[in-house]
């Protein structure tokens, strides 16, 4: 029984923990092993095939797996996007309606392969330099204006709030008229002579 435990205790700590096992040939040529190199030429043997973690020159192990760093999840590529002129609901008159300027804002620049389009009544507007363009041939009356990102695959990536602006032109009659203008008195001209009154 003693024989028992005694051997028990002894392969205890090899089954908890695998040992290096070292081969090398003597200058006899037997083969010895060991779990301490017994010569410089001494090489490490792979024992049943359980991968044992390599050692350094200073005797520290190598593990035989790098965990990868796991990326950081992406945030959203733009805070916000938003159309920075005109105002909502600026109206255009005379000379301002036939060019209107265009700037939009986001935060921080455009990321590569990033591309900003600007539609006005649902039609993309040409031209867009940076954050900005300039809208002409515009017709009389009320505008819908929005600004979007596209990504390198031309996929939306963020869409500003639709504002409305309008365009009046002034008016060319000179002078004015209309029903509610009145009409101009006649000019002053010699009185009419008045009839002799007849006499009894």
């Amino acid at each position: 029984m003693r024989t028992v435990l005694l051997l028990a205790g002894l392969l205890f700590p090899l089954m908890a923990a695998p040992q290096d096992i070292y081969r090398w040939v003597d200058k006899d040529g037997i083969v010895h092993y060991a779990d301490q190199p017994g010569a410089p030429d001494a090489e490490l043997v792979d024992v049943g095939g359980i991968a044992r973690e390599p050692r350094q020159p200073d005797g520290t192990a190598t593990p035989l797996y790098q965990p990868e760093a796991e990326p950081e999840p992406a945030g959203p590529a733009y805070g916000f996007l938003r159309i920075a002129s005109p105002a909502a609901d600026q109206v255009f008159t005379g000379g301002d309606a036939s060019s209107v300027s265009v700037q939009v804002e986001t935060d921080g620049d455009l990321r590569s392969g990033d591309q900003l389009m600007i539609f006005v009544d649902g039609n993309r507007v040409p031209g867009v330099s940076g954050t900005s363009a300039t809208l002409t041939g515009l017709t009389r009356g009320t505008h819908f204006l929005r600004a979007a990102i596209a990504d390198a695959n031309g996929n939306v990536v963020i869409t500003s709030p639709q504002i409305t602006f309008h365009t009046r032109q002034a008016s060319i009659a000179s002078p004015p008229t209309g029903p509610a203008i009145s009409p101009r008195p006649p000019p002053p001209g010699p009185r009419p002579t008045p009839l002799p009154s007849r006499g009894g």
